[in-house]
């Protein structure tokens, strides 16, 4: 049985108020934590290993466990890099390869973060979701750094922006990214504050000490509200940018927000993409488990070290798979109330 671990980022909340706060899979403190747990118990194999396993059939160690992150944040190279070289644990990142030629820009998400941060207006009108309220700052602050006062107006706003980011995931990504750039304009934000994605020299550099990197597209389309022919240009761009900045480029994909359906995979399949993580929950039997649909455990902030030890065991994995189906029950059943594991 194979464990895959998905993070996003390693960091502080107070320390980067420029960023989706939601992006933030653990503290240095609790990172250190649950890799000293791995280290005890568990065997960290890289991803040519389960790459060569699916292909050749060969057996991983017992208790594997891949680590990966997605969206190549800068602050991976400051923080969780030098932790996993400490542990001597191997790790893949996916990266959305058109932001490491433009690492000023923000990725969509932070760029509504931000605006929304520093809005004073009280509600915006949304199409598809209609008028919803705007309250006090969305920062990096905990709500104990907040005042009593201010505190409800800051969830109403933080409900609010997180409604639109899932309304952005279910509409043609063309359309959603002409959303993104009217909401910004009309809630003040002149210009994001970029530079939160790891340049090519960085990733060449992270390469060279042994990071795993892999596609996560070029732009980080929803690939389930792409065409085929956007679909096929994002996945094989971004192989062709990995294998130009980098020299190498193995036949693995991470679908953006997790979202996959046949279609997905058929053009995956297409291009020669082996493996292709998603953010469903479970553990995975090779053999069994469809290789372009590999289950991972996303990792969360309110992930503590007994729940992260609760959720490697086979229990805790099947628990997460019911959460997971019982959660789309609710989503196709229309309610409003569904998680989204990133954006």
């Amino acid at each position: 049985m194979l464990r895959i671990l998905a993070y996003h980022r390693v960091a502080e909340l107070r320390d980067t108020p420029a960023v989706d706060s939601r992006t933030v899979s653990a503290t240095p403190e609790g990172f250190v934590l649950q890799m000293k747990h791995l280290a005890r118990f568990y065997r960290i194999v890289s991803m040519p290993e389960v790459l060569e396993a699916v292909e050749k059939g060969r057996p991983l160690p017992k208790r594997a466990v891949l680590i990966t992150f997605d969206d190549a944040y800068a602050d991976f190279a400051e923080i969780a890099w030098p932790i996993l070289k400490q542990f001597r644990f191997p790790a893949t990142m996916f990266v959305p390869t058109a932001c490491a030629n433009q690492p000023e820009r923000a990725l969509w998400w932070d760029r509504l973060y931000q605006a929304f941060a520093a809005t004073t207006r009280t509600e915006i009108d949304v199409p598809g979701l209609g008028r919803l309220p705007l309250g006090g700052q969305v920062d990096g602050k905990s709500e104990k750094q907040i005042p009593r006062c201010a505190r409800d107006d800051n969830r109403e706003k933080r409900k609010s922006l997180r409604a639109i980011q899932n309304h952005l995931t279910t509409i043609p990504h063309s359309v959603a990214m002409r959303l993104v750039d009217s909401l910004c304009d009309e809630l003040g934000l002149s210009r994001a504050q970029g530079g939160s994605v790891l340049t090519w020299n960085q990733l060449r550099e992270l390469a060279r000490e042994g990071l795993t990197l892999g596609s996560h597209t070029r732009t980080h389309p929803i690939m389930t509200q792409a065409t085929v022919e956007q679909i096929r240009q994002e996945v094989q761009s971004s192989q062709e940018d990995l294998q130009r900045e980098i020299g190498a480029c193995l036949p693995i994909f991470c679908y953006p927000n997790g979202n996959h359906n046949d279609t997905v995979t058929s053009v995956l399949r297409a291009l020669g993409i082996r493996l292709a993580f998603t953010t469903l929950s479970g553990q995975n039997e090779l053999g069994s488990t469809h290789p372009l649909r590999l289950h991972r455990t996303v990792i969360m902030p309110r992930t503590t070290p007994a729940i992260f030890c609760l959720r490697l065991l086979r229990l805790g994995m099947r628990l997460d798979a019911w959460r997971d189906r019982k959660q789309m029950g609710i989503l196709t059943r229309g309610l409003p109330e569904y998680r989204t594991d990133h954006v």
